[in-house]
Formats: C-alpha cells, sequence, structure tokens
C-alpha cells in the first residue's frame, strides 16, 4: 500500500507479445502491446523460507534504512509495527498513541505525510476510512483524523469494505482504493476509487475499477504515467473458495486488465492482503497474510514474505509489463496463434503461441 515506487518504462507499439504467467500451481497466459513476439516473458511469485514470527493481516510494507518497516493489525491495541531485516528478523517498533486498522501511508509531493486507515466511530455503529497527518517521519504516530468522503462511513456490520490503499498520482493527486461490496452476497465485492487534490478530502470516481469478486486488498505497486501495476486478491467467498493473489495492469489506474492468478489454489493455503515495494526493475518484495485453519474450526494468520519477478526468458532482460486495456476486455487475443498447453516434467504452462518453449512438448 506505498507510493513510491521505482518504474521501468514499458515498450509500445502494434507488435503482439505473448506474456505466460507462472506461479507454483498454475500458469496462465496473456497477450499484451510489446515487442518482438519471439519472447516469453513470465511472471514468478516465490514465497522465502523465512519465518518473520508475526501473525495478522493487512500489512502495510516501506522500505526505511537497511529494513522493511512493516505496520500490521496488533489486536486490542491497534496497529503495531516492526522493522524486519532481510534476513527476516523481525523487531518491534514503539507507537506512540492508537493508528487505526487496515492502515497505509503516503508522502505527499509537499513531503509531508499522511496516513489512511479503516476507523471505528466510538458511540455509533459505523466505520469509516479516514486519514491523519503523521506526527513523524516514521509514521509511527498520527494527528487528529478527518472522514476522507461522506460516502466512505458505512455500517460496522457491512461486509467487503475498506482495506484502503493510498498513492500519490503521477500529476500529484492523491487515488484511494476502497474496497465496497454493493450487494452483499458471496464475490460480490468492487474496487472503487476516490481522488484528492489535497489528500484529505476525496471525491468518489465513476465506475468501479475491478468487480466480481476479484477486487480485494488492492495494493499499488507502481504509478507511472502509462504504466501501473496492481497486486491484489480475491473475495473469501470466490471460486474454491481459497483465496488467491492476482496482478493486474493500467495505463491510466483507472481501468485495469482481468486480473492474472500468482498464488495456488485448491488445497493450497489462503494468501491476501498482499503489499509490497520494488526492489530492482521489475522485481518486488511482497508481505502477504496467509490462512492456516485449526481443527476447531478457527483460523491462524500468519505474515508471509515473497518475491515477485517479471522477467523475459527468452531475452534475459527486464520488461515493461503495461497492457492497454480498453473498459470491456482487459487484454488482447493474439490473431495469429492460439492458446496450446506444453509439459515439462510436473510443470505445466499455457501459451499463445504456435510451438512449446524450448524443453516442453505439447500437451
Amino acid at each position: 500500500m506505498a507510493s513510491k515506487r521505482g518504474m521501468t518504462a514499458p515498450w509500445y507499439g502494434n507488435n503482439m507479445r505473448r506474456i505466460t504467467l507462472l506461479s507454483a500451481a498454475a500458469l496462465t497466459t496473456l497477450a499484451l502491446p510489446v515487442a518482438p513476439a519471439d519472447a516469453v516473458v513470465e511472471w514468478e511469485l516465490k514465497e522465502d523460507a523465512t519465518s518473520l514470527g508475526l501473525t495478522g493481516v493487512s500489512p502495510h510494507v516501506e522500505r526505511t534504512g537497511s529494513a522493511d518497516r512493516l505496520w500490521y493489525p496488533g489486536g486490542l491495541s491497534g496497529t503495531t509495527v516492526a522493522d524486519c531485516s532481510d534476513a527476516g528478523s523481525c523487531v518491534a517498533v514503539p507507537v506512540t498513541g492508537r493508528l487505526g486498522s487496515d492502515f497505509t501511508a503516503i508522502t505527499l509531493p509537499d513531503g509531508t505525510r499522511r496516513a489512511y486507515f479503516v476507523e471505528i466511530t466510538q458511540g455509533a455503529p459505523t466505520k469509516s476510512v479516514a486519514s491523519a497527518p503523521c506526527t513523524t517521519a516514521a509514521c509511527t504516530s498520527v494527528g487528529a483524523s478527518t472522514v476522507a468522503s461522506p460516502l466512505l462511513t458505512v455500517s460496522q456490520n457491512t461486509k467487503a469494505w475498506g482495506v484502503p490503499d493510498a498513492v500519490v498520482t503521477p500529476d500529484g493527486r492523491v487515488r484511494l482504493y476502497v474496497v465496497e461490496s454493493p450487494v452483499e452476497a458471496s464475490c460480490t465485492e468492487k474496487l472503487a476509487s476516490y481522488i484528492s487534490t489535497d489528500g484529505i478530502t476525496f471525491s468518489k470516481e465513476p465506475g468501479w475499477r475491478l468487480e466480481n469478486g476479484i477486487a480485494v486488498d488492492p495494493e499499488i505497486l507502481r504509478a507511472k504515467d502509462g504504466d501501473w501495476l496492481m497486486v491484489l486478491a480475491d473475495g473469501p467467498g470466490c471460486g474454491d473458495r481459497v483465496q488467491k493473489l492476482y496482478t493486474s495492469t493500467s495505463t491510466d489506474g483507472l481501468r485495469w486488465s482481468t486480473p492474472e492468478r500468482i498464488s495456488g489454489s485448491g488445497s493450497d493455503l489462503r494468501r491476501l492482503d498482499p503489499t509490497g515495494y520494488e526492489v530492482s526493475p521489475n522485481v518486488y518484495r511482497l508481505y502477504y497474510a496467509t490462512a492456516t485453519p485449526g481443527v476447531l474450526g478457527d483460523v491462524t494468520y500468519t505474515i508471509k514474505r515473497g518475491t515477485l519477478q517479471i522477467r523475459d526468458t527468452a531475452r534475459g532482460g527486464d520488461v515493461g509489463i503495461t497492457s492497454k486495456p480498453s473498459g470491456k476486455k482487459s487484454t488482447v487475443k493474439s490473431k495469429r496463434t492460439k492458446s496450446i498447453t506444453c509439459v515439462k516434467g510436473k510443470v505445466v504452462r499455457k501459451v499463445v503461441a504456435a510451438k512449446c518453449p524450448k524443453g516442453f512438448r505439447k500437451k
């Protein structure tokens, strides 16, 4: 849920490029308008074996010096803060006062810091997406809060609502992404956005950014003019009901491509609430929550770390990955080739190509 990202410019053109999404359990394909046409680009999520020793959901991460600073719910005390080393050792950071839940923070164009979070109204059965100025550069304490918009106050009983992610847009405004559920039922979550010139008062933007349940826990990994990248999750009631992580791309932060899955399914762990930052061109460090069911029906949420890498395996270089969503369809289908399934041992790839990648055979 951070906003300051290193960017790599995309390649634009009329040629079609084949892109393959690789994960531990499944692979999907989308075609993007980048060149040349003979390269294979893979999105690969590798989960670290390191145990951070942190339990909870909805983390927010920022790189601070030589550590990753994590804000995450700490029970009745509110949001807790910890600094985690590259080796995975985490130490608590003192917090002054109470920080709201689903916490995220940004640096405004004038250099000031502001936090956004879900706030429960004392004495009233409502909850709101609110913001407050950070009273320290580290944002371990905040000042008086302000509700971001009258439209962002709902009943405490309203499900699938909140989880704000704020990002500074290329033109210096602040966009706030919020999960809403106009109809409370299974897999009805939608992703809305609100815009502000000062980061304090927001107005809702028309339409939905994403729909059909795959619109939960948004995190903007990069927001560059013409090149946006988001990582997110699906709702707990969608599909096989095992929450998964996805990526989506956009040219303007408003129209997003159909989310592409990057984590497993079936009997695999639930993964949700992603946050991250770019460590090098097209390499992102992600933190997210995993859910492990207990024998009594309880669930333990553990914060995990992984690396999302986007690479051109045929050329060995980094690539721009932004597609050009139309608003109706999020990806462009190649007219020259069709999707084929390729196998190599236990690895299965579904690619848009005339033949399988080297080392694979057509199934």
